[in-house]
């Protein structure tokens, strides 16, 4: 069975695997997750969690949030990718990204975003993705803004505390 993967210059996106575990601690702890769900304090309960997203998520719709590594080393770095969420009342591909607090303004979020986005519009013909960002997360807001992300108007108590912003593909 082939696993997936993405290649861009320096990165390359994949699934995570169950050995990708104490990887995903160290990125948490080097970055600000404030706009995010926690990993769960007990190591084994998050390595279930993460066994059954992999199992679930990507046995089922093939794609998720993947890991994003550094080609050079193989260092875990962040993760990007999309989830198929509500939005208002529609079904979206939703982005999701973080990389490393070590590796803010290195140009690795915008390769990995702008590769998931491809991916998108070619193997899933996707005619857009939504993002939807903390209206507290300033950084995040003006990366989306920086993408060529566009603000989206969502009426729904869900996006009372977020931004929804588009990307026509």
């Amino acid at each position: 069975m082939d696993t997936f993967r993405i290649e861009t210059p320096r990165l390359i996106l994949r699934e995570f695997v169950p050995e990708d575990l104490a990887g995903l601690y160290r990125l948490y702890e080097e970055s600000d997750t404030r706009y995010i769900e926690p990993l769960a304090k007990d190591p084994e309960e998050e390595l279930e969690k993460l066994k059954s997203y992999i199992h679930y998520i990507y046995g089922f719709y093939g794609f998720g949030l993947w890991a994003v590594c550094l080609k050079e080393s193989g260092e875990l770095i962040g993760r990007c990718g999309l989830q198929v969420e509500l939005i208002g009342d529609e079904g979206e591909y939703e982005l999701g990204y973080m990389i490393s607090g070590r590796y803010t303004g290195c140009g690795y979020a915008s390769e990995a975003v702008r590769a998931v986005l491809e991916y998108a519009g070619e193997e899933l013909e996707a005619p857009r993705v939504v993002v939807r960002i903390h209206k507290e997360n300033k950084a995040s807001l003006a990366f989306a803004q920086k993408e060529g992300f566009r603000p989206m108007d969502v009426k729904s108590e869900v996006e009372d505390d977020f931004y929804v912003f588009v990307y026509d593909l």
